[in-house]
């Protein structure tokens, strides 16, 4: 799959109608100007290690820079992403939507693989060798390819801000816990929301149930689709062509706010965002989890990611305590995931669908017969919700 056809389904708004889950300069490349070469953010900043010192530019004026910066036509009305807005306002289609120039591994001393290190809470961290594939600076953060050869052939992943968000090896792994078990105990989902989620890897499997209508992808950063869809096309698989599938470009909070100001509902939402504790933190507490629960229909479910209960064991608890001042059901749930390098925490919140309570072993049956899981199972299901007891402190509800 190419970057060809997604770009006709993206929809924006003015660079001024929100604000942003993760800030960073907002100056982009005026049309006409020469796109504008500045260095990726020190060490500190962007917490990396090997890629600091990479001079990265501005995407040219591109339909996904234009995008970015948020100079599209403006559409009637807040984030009024209808249908036929695009056929009235086609978006020439790229094939490579990332300038080929920047791709870092024609450089020949990127072919040395260099440590890549990346945050474990606040207090550890972890290493992998790495060979650096892209890296740009977007207008919220840095993002970065890399081949990771402890992976063999699925190795290649990539990163926002220094932290690993996903890698062709067990980008599955999240994505398919947090959808299928909510899907399947709804039973008739029909429009999904994903929080974030530019990789396209969420609204993949939410696609695979034949009641799903709708998937919308609100992301605030077109460059990462963008990304994703040239050098790892396999983790969408072809999600961003389905014609069921939405992108929105531009913050969660104002594609939620916006929503719920029309009277819209969702079966699903599904948090795909970057971590809780940086500038997503406001979408991960009490007052957007409260109107979350008004976006749900009925039987309708959140599901999200916690993080590490071993090393972020307080940002677990916290945001499960604020899940249960919300809604009547909050079920953890933990998991390995090697690119984490730890035991992973997600949850699902809701206040009419029990999803561990329900019985959903015939749909599954039926999903594992039409579709090709890498991960989840029935076994694996149970295992989901079996919480080690030492961690029944950070998990319980308190």
């Amino acid at each position: 799959m190419t970057g060809v056809g997604l770009l006709d389904r993206v929809h924006g708004e003015d660079a001024n109608g929100g604000g942003h889950q993760r800030r960073r300069s907002r100056r982009g490349v005026r049309h006409g100007e020469q796109p504008e070469e500045r260095a990726c953010p020190d060490a500190a900043s962007c917490r990396a290690k090997f890629e600091c010192g990479i001079k990265s530019k501005i995407l040219p004026d591109t339909a996904v820079a234009r995008v970015a910066r948020g100079e599209l036509p403006q559409m009637t009305g807040t984030w009024n992403h209808a249908k036929k807005w695009h056929d009235r306002h086609p978006l020439e289609e790229v094939a490579s939507p990332m300038p080929a120039k920047r791709d870092i591994s024609d450089d020949p001393s990127s072919a040395a693989l260099r440590p890549c290190t990346a945050p474990l809470g606040p207090w550890a961290g972890y290493t992998f060798a790495a060979r650096p594939v892209f890296a740009a600076t977007s207008a919220y953060q840095c993002i970065e390819v890399v081949d990771l050869p402890a992976f063999g052939a699925l190795g290649r992943a990539y990163r926002l801000d220094g932290r690993f968000m996903a890698s062709l090896a067990d980008a599955h792994i999240c994505h398919e816990c947090m959808v299928h078990p909510l899907l399947l105990a709804h039973g008739n989902a029909q429009r999904v929301l994903v929080l974030g989620g530019g990789d396209g890897g969420s609204a993949r499997e939410a696609l695979r149930h034949p009641s799903v209508r709708e998937v919308v992808v609100a992301e605030l950063d077109a460059q990462v689709p963008a990304a994703i869809l040239k050098y790892m096309p396999t983790l969408a698989d072809g999600a961003f062509d389905d014609p069921r599938t939405t992108l929105v470009i531009g913050d969660a909070r104002d594609f939620v706010d916006a929503a719920l100001a029309r009277g819209e509902a969702f079966d699903a939402v599904i948090f795909d965002l970057t971590d809780a504790d940086g500038e997503a933190a406001t979408l991960h507490g009490a007052p957007f989890f409260a109107k979350l629960r008004a976006l749900l229909g009925p039987r309708g479910a959140i599901a999200l990611q916690l993080g590490a209960p071993w090393f972020e064991a307080d940002q677990v608890a916290r945001m499960l305590d604020a899940l249960r001042s919300v809604f009547k059901f909050v079920q953890p749930m933990a998991t390995y995931v090697p690119l984490y390098g730890t035991l992973w925490a997600l949850a699902f919140a809701s206040d009419s669908l029990d999803v561990r309570g329900s019985d959903a072993t015939a749909a599954t049956q039926a999903l594992l017969s039409r579709e090709s899981l890498r991960h989840y199972s029935p076994a694996r299901r149970a295992a989901l919700f079996d919480i080690p007891p030492e961690l029944m402190d950070v998990f319980g509800d308190r």
